[in-house]
């Protein structure tokens, strides 16, 4: 197809598909009456969807599926991600809750060194004041 309008390429398979609007079908019939190129290769596309249509289908066995499914390899999923995926909720408290429990017990220790320390200060004096 030498045309270089791709909106024709989509307008050709929305056609092809049955998918088009009147109006759609009506500006691409009037673009492949000037356009011999889109009108050859919109005449190709509906031969090849003809004959896509006009193929048989094989009938599978009933448990097909079934049969394609168990021979899989089963999948392997780690311990703790088979964990999380059944239990969101409790995964979000955890990983939320032991960051901030770890925060306060560090705050909590830092308070009873600090209240420990008090007498354990030592006074700076800048140079120039009096005490």
């Amino acid at each position: 197809m030498t045309c270089s309008n791709k909106k024709y390429l989509a307008l050709m398979n929305k056609v092809s598909d049955g998918e088009a609007t009147i109006s759609e079908r009506e500006e691409l019939d009037q673009h492949l009456a000037s356009c011999d190129s889109c009108r050859n290769y919109f005449h190709e596309l509906q031969l090849s969807t003809e004959l896509l249509h006009q193929l048989s289908r094989p009938q599978l066995p009933e448990n097909f599926t079934q049969r394609v499914i168990e021979r899989l390899p089963a999948e392997k999923r780690h311990a703790i991600r088979t964990w999380t995926s059944r239990h969101p909720l409790l995964s979000a408290v955890v990983v939320c809750a032991l960051p901030v429990s770890y925060l306060m017990v560090r705050a909590g220790r830092q308070n009873q060194l600090s209240e420990k320390n008090d007498d354990h200060f030592i006074m700076l004096k800048l140079p120039g004041e009096r005490s």
